[in-house]
């Protein structure tokens, strides 16, 4: 959603947790692997790791989907109390319809 960019990623030194964790995201963007690793080395230079890029491979992006779905539906379906607002959305609530 670009109306929450930019976003800070980072970690201690910048290439290997954050590394993991753009690649994954990569991959939930529908990147194709090459581009992933091809990124993740590119700033992980000659400190890439090959377990990295394996952990990257095997990240399984359909759990995850179905956890951030189920988050989103906790917080905007059922649940009333909570909801996950963006900047700019009110809380006011929509007019209701009358019966005619």
């Amino acid at each position: 959603d670009v109306r929450n960019h930019p976003v800070l990623i980072h970690c201690k030194r910048g290439k290997h947790r954050t590394g993991c964790v753009v690649g994954c995201f990569r991959k939930m963007q529908n990147w194709c692997l090459s581009s992933v690793f091809e990124e993740y080395q590119r700033y992980a230079g000659a400190k890439s790791r090959t377990a990295d890029l394996t952990f990257i491979e095997m990240f399984d992006i359909i759990n995850l989907r179905q956890c951030l779905y189920s988050i989103i539906y906790q917080y905007q379906g059922a649940s009333k109390k909570r909801r996950l607002m963006y900047q700019g959305e009110t809380t006011q609530k929509p007019p209701r319809l009358t019966s005619f």
